[in-house]
């Protein structure tokens, strides 16, 4: 070969060696390019950084995992480690449990209708008590039949409505001595028949009566006359009353207002007084003795509005059926009946009829008790337990 093929052969050696150095320099950089991809420095390079939040509490202190954010595949190909629980610190009230709706049980079933009747259903919210904070209306009947006596008690003083015949009168002592009452604030007279006011001296004998009301003239029935001459001897104030008079008892919030019929047409019974009483939400009605014709002249006359109650005391001892527009003004859910059942009156047939839960005072060895604080009525029998 002659000396210009020497430097050919040289050159492409040389231009071989440095096609390969560079082919490996090129190689070299490609590898440390794929390792930094693949683990990137936190916070740097194209992939964001990841902020996993706080896990949330549960009620009773014990913490909820919250599943880490992904896909499925990912979770699958590297499953996390099982977490080590962790525990709320020791507390010296028990966590409340969680019920859903309310914080916590209710001590009792809440009623859901206003008279709670334990006499014609004595299973229905049977475990039933009012809150001590609550004043308490109290109304008692003794054992009586076709006769009408009432005892109201509140916050402190007592009312009569009405005190019977001289037979009844020894019931009903029966029932203040029991109660131990030995002073009556007012006793309110409906109308001046035997059956509502002869049992006065009776009474009186047994706790004194400081005021007696009346809303009839005293001259019209020998009743009357005898209630002037006991009231004289003993020094009993009489006062009267009319329709439209407003009664309180104690701090105000038991209230009687006074309907009565005054036309010339009416005789005494349908002209009796009837009484409104109203404790807050709660109402009773007292119909004395008012039948058919004194019930229609008062709806036309007054309107069904101020005849709404709760509980109705039936009037006259249920002998006669109810004016049906009064009846059903009135929308009570329980009725009282100064007398016996079972003795086949009209009035007892109409409220079998009627449908209407009842309750006869005529009952042996037992009171009947109504009582509310203004929500709810709780109607019992008491055992009589005096003698």
């Amino acid at each position: 070969l002659n000396r210009k093929g020497k430097r050919v052969r040289k050159n492409r050696l040389f231009r071989t060696v440095v096609l390969i150095l560079a082919a490996l320099m090129i190689l070299g950089s490609a590898v440390v390019a794929e390792d930094t991809s693949a683990s990137p420095a936190p916070g740097t390079g194209t992939a964001q950084e990841t902020v996993t939040p706080p896990a949330p509490e549960t009620a009773g202190g014990e913490t909820e995992t919250s599943p880490t954010p992904g896909t499925a595949e990912e979770t699958a190909s590297a499953p996390e480690p099982t977490p080590t629980p962790t525990f709320a610190p020791p507390s010296p009230v028990p966590p409340e449990e969680y019920h859903s709706g309310r914080p916590t049980v209710a001590p009792t079933e809440a009623p859901k209708k206003a008279v709670i009747d334990h006499v014609n259903y004595p299973k229905e919210y049977k475990d039933f008590a009012f809150s001590k904070d609550r004043k308490l209306l109290e109304i008692w009947f003794p054992n009586i039949k076709d006769a009408d006596m009432a005892v109201l008690k509140y916050d402190g003083q007592v009312w009569l409505i009405d005190c019977g015949d001289e037979k009844a009168a020894v019931r009903g002592q029966l029932l203040l001595k029991q109660l131990k009452i030995k002073e009556i604030d007012v006793l309110f007279n409906t109308h001046l028949h035997h059956d509502h006011i002869d049992g006065l001296a009776l009474i009186n004998e047994r706790a004194k009566v400081n005021q007696v009301r009346i809303c009839f003239a005293t001259d019209l029935t020998p009743s009357g006359a005898k209630l002037v001459q006991y009231t004289g001897e003993k020094k009993i104030p009489v006062k009267k009353y009319k329709d439209g008079s407003r009664f309180s008892m104690g701090d105000g919030a038991v209230e009687m207002l006074v309907i009565k019929n005054n036309e010339s047409s009416l005789d005494m019974n349908n002209q009796s007084a009837c009484m409104r009483i109203t404790y807050r939400k709660r109402s009773i009605l007292f119909l004395a003795d008012m039948e058919r014709p004194g019930q229609e002249a008062m709806i036309n006359r007054i309107g069904p509005d101020l005849l709404k109650c709760d509980v109705v005391k039936y009037p006259h001892h249920a002998k006669s059926d109810m004016y049906t527009p009064f009846y059903q003004a009135m929308g009570a859910k329980l009725a009282i009946v100064t007398s016996v059942e079972g003795r086949g009156d009209a009035g007892q047939k109409s409220l079998v009829a009627r449908k209407m839960p009842t309750v006869y005072t005529s009952v042996k060895g037992q009171f009947t008790h109504l009582v509310t604080d203004g929500y709810y009525w709780l109607c019992e029998r008491v055992k009589i337990t005096v003698q």
